[in-house]
Order: C-alpha cells, then sequence, then structure tokens
C-alpha cells in the first residue's frame, strides 16, 4: 500500500481519476503548509499502515533549466514556510540550499514518516519556473492555501493587470497537475512490477 499526500485538490484530482478503483494506493489532501501536512500524515500512517507515503504536489523551481510541469524528486527539494515569488530570491534559495525547486510540505511528511518508520519521497511537478514572477498581491491570495472567489474578484477589479497572471497560473498548474498524476502512476507500476518480479524469483526457490 502507498499513501499519497498532497496539500491541495487541485494538485490531487488527475492523479484520483487515474488510480480510481486503485485497492493500493490511499490519497489524502492536507491543506497547505508544514503543519497540516504532518498531522495529516500522521493520521495518514497510522489509519492506513501504508508501506511508504509519497508527498506529491506543486513546486517551485529554482533551477533555471527547469520547465512547468517537469518533475522533481526528493532529495533536490527545499522547504520552506511561504511562496517564494521573486526570481531573485529563488535563486538566492537556490545557491544557500543547494536545491532544484521549492515547496512548503515535504520535509514535514518525511519528519511524520521517519517518526512512524515508513518509507518515503517526495515527487513534485514544476509549476513556476525560476524566471516566473509571481506578484506579491497574488502570493496574499494564494498564501492560505484556497482561493476565495470575493478575493479574487475585488483583487482583479482593484488591479485589473494580476489578469494574465492568474490567467497564467491556471494554464501552468493545470499542466503541472497532468504531468504529475502520469508520473506517480507509473512510479506505482513500476514498484508493483518490481514487486511481482521479487515474488516470482522467490516462488521458484
Amino acid at each position: 500500500m502507498t499513501g499519497v499526500l498532497f496539500a491541495l485538490e487541485r494538485e490531487a484530482a488527475p492523479f484520483r481519476r487515474l488510480v480510481r478503483g486503485r485497492q493500493d494506493v490511499a490519497v489524502r489532501v492536507s491543506g497547505v503548509g508544514r503543519a497540516a501536512a504532518q498531522v495529516t500524515a500522521l493520521r495518514l500512517v497510522d489509519e492506513v499502515r501504508p508501506d511508504r507515503v509519497i508527498a506529491a504536489g506543486f513546486c517551485g523551481a529554482l533551477d533555471p533549466g527547469l520547465k512547468v510541469g517537469d518533475i522533481v524528486v526528493s532529495p533536490r527539494i527545499v522547504t520552506v514556510d511561504r511562496i517564494v515569488g521573486p526570481p531573485g530570491e529563488k535563486a538566492a534559495l537556490r545557491a544557500s540550499a543547494g536545491a532544484d525547486a521549492v515547496d512548503m510540505e515535504s520535509a514535514a511528511v518525511e519528519e511524520a514518516c521517519r517518526e512512524r518508520g515508513v518509507s518515503f519521497f517526495a515527487v513534485r511537478a514544476v509549476s513556476d519556473t525560476a524566471d516566473a514572477e509571481l506578484s506579491p498581491e497574488l502570493v496574499r491570495l494564494l498564501s492560505g492555501g484556497t482561493v476565495s472567489v470575493p478575493r479574487v474578484l475585488l483583487a482583479l477589479v482593484r488591479r485589473p493587470a494580476l489578469l494574465p497572471e492568474f490567467l497564467r497560473l491556471g494554464r501552468d498548474t493545470a499542466t503541472a497537475a497532468g504531468t504529475l498524476a502520469r508520473a506517480l502512476v507509473a512510479k506505482l507500476d513500476q514498484e508493483a512490477g518490481a514487486s511481482d518480479t521479487i515474488t516470482s524469483s522467490r516462488s521458484r526457490t
């Protein structure tokens, strides 16, 4: 059994569709941030007793060579406590952490898994590139993990120039979610195949 933990339903939805009916996968959505991720990860492990947990979802690229939809896996991901918007901050974080991408949950999920003695790894899809500028207004709207429609409409009325950024982010997160879902299924199928090979080999001895 594999537990797959996302922060947002938007991240999880394409994967849910691909694994519907599978008995070897448990999907959970925690909400954004370390605290929510750790609580949900511990609950997942205690309730489902998975062999492994995957922290999945979006990430921001720190490596300038990464494109929207590219997949990054642990340990090339650093976890921070807020959305990193300006390209200059992304470059500084890459230099200090030596990471290729940034998220807000993976380290907390890893800590929960270590506490329970469960295997862990992170699989993330890039939703914004290293040179993409996230405006302070957009960062404030997204920081809570859910987007309030009234707040968005009010922000657009006050600053119509935000509309292209909203549209770009919507397009890029849709691309990232689809790529992530396919990568996760490929990972699960690969591991299932390896397990079957080991079982067959043992049965012949």
